[in-house]
């Protein structure tokens, strides 16, 4: 055991930093991309060990926000209170289907709002949509032709290996 009386405090933080960047970085082999999500903002962190991924979670453990994690280590011991934790087989297959989800997300908004578009007359005046949507009709159809790329290949899907709703 260390004597830390024989140190300054200087030296302490200094020894406290070292050693927390030391156990940050250790490579365990797998990927941990962490999603957080926390009043209106969200980004994603990037990890080669569970050790900051479970400082993380702890962290944003659904009063300050919540993180979705997804990981290569089938085996991972993440407690993650308020966000899932998902097994994914590759970086690539992870971003094949984050791709895949968002343009699900964008198409649908797209075509909400081109439908809202050629109806406003029959919309009242304050619901009315001021503007021509960003999107046209062949955007849509182009990233539909994107989508069904994407889904030509095995499904990429994530899957579940922990989340709030089996632990309660």
């Amino acid at each position: 055991m260390l004597d830390f009386t024989k140190y300054s405090v200087e030296e302490l933080r200094e020894l406290q930093n070292s050693i927390e960047t030391y156990l940050t970085n250790i490579n365990d082999g797998f990927i941990y991309i962490c999603e957080v999500r926390s009043y209106g903002s969200s980004w994603t962190l990037n990890f080669t060990n569970e050790l900051p991924v479970n400082d993380l979670c702890v962290t944003y453990d659904g009063q300050d926000g919540i993180v979705d994690v997804y990981t290569t280590n089938p085996n991972a011991k993440i407690s993650n209170y308020g966000g899932e934790v998902n097994y994914i087989e590759s970086q690539m297959n992870y971003d094949r289907w984050k791709k895949a989800n968002d343009l699900v997300h964008t198409i649908r908004k797209a075509e909400d709002d081109i439908k809202r578009w050629k109806d406003r007359d029959n919309i009242p005046f304050h619901s009315r949509p001021s503007f021509e949507p960003v999107w046209s009709e062949e955007d849509v159809v182009g990233m539909k032709k994107v989508l069904e790329e994407i889904g030509e290949y095995e499904d990429p899907t994530p899957i579940n290996v922990n989340s709030y709703d089996e632990k309660y």
